[in-house]
């Protein structure tokens, strides 16, 4: 998967992860033709070994806050420039766009609220987001890196946090099954704070030992939130908060570290 002119010096921006939680983004001073919105993701062993992990697309958008519940859209809202229903992408079934970049999103969110509308509004920054590859089933040596989709689109998410999920995947070393970041546009439906890719959600393996590998991976490869259930189970976990029923049944990882990731332009 190398991707280099040796005659002209051009390369693809890369993101480096090594083993001990430190991520860096490497710049070439020009980027192979071809590639210019596309950033590789190469994890290094504790043998200094480098694993090509994927390639991803990435594209930007506008930043959007963090969602909040709101009552259903007027249709004739003169700012909205597209209503879809029949939507069907995991729990979302209806999305609403506005000409300002805010979105809103419809469907089911829990046993506790049922189906709600949640709007994300849109921020003048804009951000990168990069597609997520549809899986991930990399071994080689002793480096096992796996993860597959359940139930979702959500599957976008930040540059950086995609970084740090190959590592805390490096570290735990057997598969995960996640649920998602957020969609195409940063929003992220049903979460409220997927926005932007900084969060990914993922299954438990109701495993002490396991869950509590996959919380330390997560908390050493700078996602700063772990909201874990508050069943009984739950509290034989550490290093994350016991925060509600709607996390008995998923591990949220979130408020990626940004400030992790050393830019190196080389």
């Amino acid at each position: 998967m190398a991707m280099v002119d040796y005659f002209s010096g051009a390369d693809i921006v890369t993101y480096h992860i090594y083993h001990d939680g430190k991520i860096e983004k490497h710049i070439p001073e020009k980027i192979l033709t071809g590639y210019e919105q596309k950033y590789k993701y190469v994890y290094h062993d504790k043998n200094n070994s480098e694993h090509e992990i994927c390639i991803a697309d990435w594209h930007t958008t506008k930043k959007k806050e963090d969602g909040v519940t709101i009552s259903a859209p007027n249709r004739n809202d003169t700012n909205i420039i597209e209503y879809k229903e029949n939507v069907n992408e995991g729990f979302t079934s209806k999305r609403v766009k506005y000409k300002n970049g805010d979105i809103a999103e419809y469907g089911f969110h829990s046993n506790k609220k049922g189906s709600i509308w949640r709007l994300y509004r849109a921020l003048d920054e804009k951000i990168e987001i990069v597609r997520m590859p549809d899986e991930i089933n990399y071994t080689k040596s002793s480096v096992t890196i796996k993860y597959r989709f359940s139930n979702t689109k959500r599957r976008y998410t930040g540059p950086g946090p995609l970084a740090g999920f190959i590592g805390a995947l490096a570290e735990i070393g057997f598969e995960l099954t996640t649920t998602g970041s957020c969609f195409y546009e940063a929003s992220c439906f049903p979460s409220a704070e997927h926005v932007n890719g900084k969060s990914v959600d993922t299954l438990y393996k109701l495993n002490v030992q396991q869950d509590q590998k996959i919380i330390d991976a997560m908390a050493k490869f700078h996602f700063k939130e772990r909201f874990i259930g508050i069943s009984s189970y739950f509290y034989k976990l550490s290093n994350a908060q016991n925060l509600n029923d709607l996390h008995d049944i998923h591990l949220h990882s979130g408020d990626f570290d940004f400030s992790q990731i050393k830019e190196i332009k080389i």
